[in-house]
């Protein structure tokens, strides 16, 4: 989906500059709230509407050299602040593993001894919704994630409760990440419970609806 959005936008002529991080959110917002009330029942038919009838005129405003980096970061701050058009991707490109969201705060069902090996812990990994394995560091404060491409994103992160801590954005020179949070940007997560192999948490993003529950896998 993201490959059709580019290669639509090297055709957009223009003659302005990007805006702040706040205008695109404000774009995203604008483009939820179509979205929500856009009443086509095809999914194809339907995102290709939402950029028709909103993405490109507004796109239209910029450059071609800058059309295309503006383009990206609406597409992923609307996946970050509208759960209608995250949902349509999924069902679009449906996640190798599937995403569990909820509207209700997850319980956490973790022992003592479980949480504190999950703090003793350094070394993690999870899945893309592409299926890319991406690694984890958490150590001293400090979220490193290890994508498969070679890139990398930067977060800080401090326990809120015993079993919740807050990660907050830094940095990252991967496009995806990069484009989808903006530094200071925060995330809560839980730490819900301990299988085999892997531990079950829940990730939060203030201003949404849901709780997105997943794995984080360890060695």
């Amino acid at each position: 989906m993201k490959k059709i959005i580019v290669t639509v936008l090297l055709a957009i002529p223009s003659t302005f500059y990007p805006q702040s991080i706040t205008e695109i959110d404000s774009v995203s917002y604008v483009m939820c709230d179509y979205l929500q009330k856009l009443e086509i029942e095809n999914d194809t038919v339907k995102i290709n509407t939402l950029y028709e009838k909103q993405l490109f005129p507004y796109l239209r405003n910029f450059d071609q050299s800058n059309a295309q980096q503006v383009g990206q970061q609406v597409f992923y701050r609307l996946q970050r602040n509208c759960l209608e058009f995250l949902n349509l991707l999924d069902r679009l490109e449906p996640p190798k593993e599937a995403v569990d969201r909820v509207t209700e705060k997850p319980i956490p069902e973790i022992s003592k001894d479980e949480l504190r090996d999950f703090k003793e812990q350094k070394e993690f990994y999870y899945y893309e919704v592409s299926g890319d394995t991406t690694k984890v560091l958490m150590d001293n404060g400090k979220w490193i994630d290890s994508f498969s491409d070679g890139t990398y994103s930067r977060l800080s992160y401090n326990w809120l409760k015993e079993n919740e801590f807050e990660l907050i954005f830094i940095e990252s020179d991967n496009e995806t990440r990069s484009n989808f949070s903006v530094k200071g940007d925060t995330y809560r997560y839980q730490v819900l419970s301990k299988d085999e192999n892997f531990y079950n948490l829940s990730l939060y993003i203030p201003g949404q609806t849901t709780y997105v529950k997943f794995k984080m896998y360890f060695k």
